[in-house]
């Protein structure tokens, strides 16, 4: 099986992460993958392990009708000699570009991963029910936006959720190695959080909530590991040490040992108050075995069984995130059957 995912989106958000990862899911399932992407995006920079990569002409589909019609001749030649290929498009943008120039024999599989709902106009409809084959969403509430606003077909639009390695996580790693490398004790009660250091994850919130945990007990630690963002993590390092949890508190930065890091962990937890349509973070920490608490947004709550895998708190409300915190340490028995029925799941 070939598949061609294309996307004309230059920057890192919830679009491309998920067209990226059904593209590296594909190409583990031996399928031959390529990825188009204009130059110097950052799809073609982060492509997945065993997918081919190429350059697409225009880096503005969406504003340059020139940049569409080279997009859409690159397209056309790559698929008139591809009898029953998969062509997936990732953004409306490359949608238009990706219907337009397909031929032959060529399927049209789009991606939706993002948080916006579709269009309900007339144009978008009859480019979803008429040229369109199917639609993979990432959520559930992305599928019922497809069928409710667009009036696709059921049986043609389809939930996948954000195809994560769950063998790498289920391996787990030197959870200990990484207790030594920040000085935390292996009696002290460790909780991770693995999100960029943007407002919309919360880490404000976050930092509240566990001024109150701090409270109950003193030696635990509070591990955050992100990307640096816009005043980050320097303005969230002034704030602890104002709420004086400052050395309860380790900014790792961006890690390439994630599972090491969640082996590590005694809980893990998602504060974000938006988005999180694809939620790759939830997905990780459940794969790794780890109980989760984590807000009620985006795709969380048709990932984690509230009171089974984990627990739901409402975004923004301080005294629940710390509360669910405070549960899951307090027991840990109960913790850890979570953690083992959230690695089933």
């Amino acid at each position: 099986m070939r598949t061609l995912v294309v996307t004309d989106s230059m920057i890192w958000n919830a679009e491309t992460e998920y067209a990226l990862a059904v593209a590296g899911a594909e190409a583990a399932m031996g399928f031959e993958v390529s990825l188009a992407a204009p130059g110097g995006s950052v799809a073609l920079a982060k492509a997945p392990t065993g997918v081919a990569t190429h350059v697409l002409p225009g880096a503005s589909l969406s504003r340059s009708p020139a940049d569409l019609l080279a997009a859409c001749r690159w397209i056309s030649s790559r698929t008139l000699d591809s009898p029953g290929a998969i062509v997936h498009s990732s953004r409306s943008s490359a949608h238009v570009a990706v219907a337009l120039a397909r031929s032959g024999s060529t399927k049209l599989v789009h991606l939706r991963g993002g948080a916006v709902p579709p269009s309900a106009g007339a144009l978008n409809r009859y480019l979803y029910r008429r040229r369109t084959d199917a639609v993979i969403a990432s959520s559930g509430r992305i599928e019922s936006w497809v069928r409710e606003r667009l009036g696709v077909r059921e049986e043609r639009v389809f939930t996948i959720y954000l195809p994560i390695d769950i063998e790498r996580f289920a391996a787990g790693g030197d959870g200990a190695g990484v207790r030594r490398e920040f000085d935390i004790a292996a009696g002290s009660p460790l909780v991770v959080n693995v999100a960029r250091l943007a407002p919309i994850k919360g880490h404000a919130v976050l930092l509240e909530a566990w001024s109150r945990v701090v409270g109950k007990y003193p030696s635990a630690v509070l591990l955050l590991i992100g990307e640096p963002w816009s005043g980050q993590p320097e303005g969230l390092a002034a704030r602890a040490g104002e709420l004086g949890v400052s050395s309860n508190v380790r900014f790792a930065g961006r890690r390439d040992d994630v599972p090491s890091v969640l082996a590590a962990a005694d809980v893990c937890v998602c504060s974000s108050v938006g988005s999180e349509e694809n939620s790759r973070a939830v997905s990780e920490y459940m794969a790794a075995g780890r109980p989760v608490v984590a807000t009620n947004v985006g795709v969380i709550p048709e990932l984690v069984v509230d009171g089974g895998t984990g627990l739901l708190v409402e975004p923004v409300d301080v005294g629940a995130l710390a509360e669910g915190l405070a549960q899951l340490l307090d027991d840990p028995d109960r913790a850890a059957k979570m953690g083992a029925s959230g690695a089933v799941r």
